[in-house]
């Protein structure tokens, strides 16, 4: 088979594939998204089955006076929807990033696409992009959000919708003041609309900040118990943080929400 014609093979392929993935839109949103103000802990949706509504609570709630055992299954019930959101639009992004880069020349609009995700993710080449947009088993994700939001009843997590401590250095963003300062320079954190856009600031920050061995490895395994110990520089506290991840991953039976998937009825 000449090259020509095998080039025009894997195009075809990677065509089907994203317009199965996508539902054939071309840009938008792909996933149909259900916007859920929360007041209290019982306007929290349960989770009973491996597909699952898009839920996106615009605020978060403490879970703070509630037993342990209820605390634990609706903070994930409550975040879980978000997570796998976040998941599936860069799961999106990176299959058109995949078809696109196959085309001998692009359009202006899709250009124009690819030029602003290398500056989102701070790629400086397509091959660089599609690494950064590949994401990492629920379980770690979960995991991570106990931790940093201590279970859903941190000040950041309920005033500024942050459950992972992401801090903020840019002033031009939304943020709040930590309560504490770091070598006597204020510390700040960074607000979200909503849970889903905190994930997607999450997955953004492992993307492209220090953690080059945790992006190379989450390439070659899916198990988060090899994956963690890849994240020892996400917390001062290193080998007990990642210890403590992989307590809560086992602990809880994190690992089942990996093969969790957004309901094909809310992806257009």
């Amino acid at each position: 088979m000449s090259d020509r014609k095998k080039r025009y093979y894997v195009l075809a392929y990677l065509l089907i594939t994203f317009l199965f993935v996508s539902g054939g839109c071309d840009s938008g949103d792909y996933i149909k998204l259900i916007e859920k103000p929360i007041k209290s802990y019982t306007d929290i949706m349960p989770i009973n089955d491996s597909l699952v509504i898009p839920y996106v609570y615009t605020s978060a709630v403490s879970l703070k006076d509630l037993p342990v055992v209820k605390k634990k299954i609706l903070f994930f019930d409550m975040m879980l929807p978000a997570v796998l959101v976040a998941k599936k639009q860069l799961s999106i992004q990176l299959n058109k990033v995949e078809l696109l880069s196959l085309k001998a020349s692009l359009s202006q609009e899709e250009q124009q696409f690819i030029d602003e995700l290398m500056k989102k993710y701070k790629a400086t080449n397509v091959e660089m992009l599609k690494s950064r947009l590949h994401t990492f088993p629920v379980s770690i994700v979960l995991a991570q959000a106990a931790i940093e939001s201590a279970w859903g009843t941190s000040r950041f997590f309920l005033e500024a919708n942050n459950p992972f401590g992401l801090w903020s250095f840019d002033p031009h963003e939304e943020r709040i003041e930590a309560s504490s300062t770091r070598s006597g320079t204020k510390v700040y954190l960074r607000k979200f609309n909503n849970l889903e856009q905190a994930i997607e600031g999450y997955f953004k920050t492992l993307a492209t900040g220090p953690f080059a061995e945790f992006r190379k490895e989450r390439l070659t395994t899916k198990d988060p118990y090899v994956l963690v110990n890849y994240l020892i520089d996400y917390s001062e506290r290193r080998e007990a943080y990642v210890k403590e991840l992989t307590s809560v991953i086992k602990g809880n039976d994190l690992t089942k929400y990996d093969s969790y998937r957004i309901d094909p009825n809310y992806i257009k």
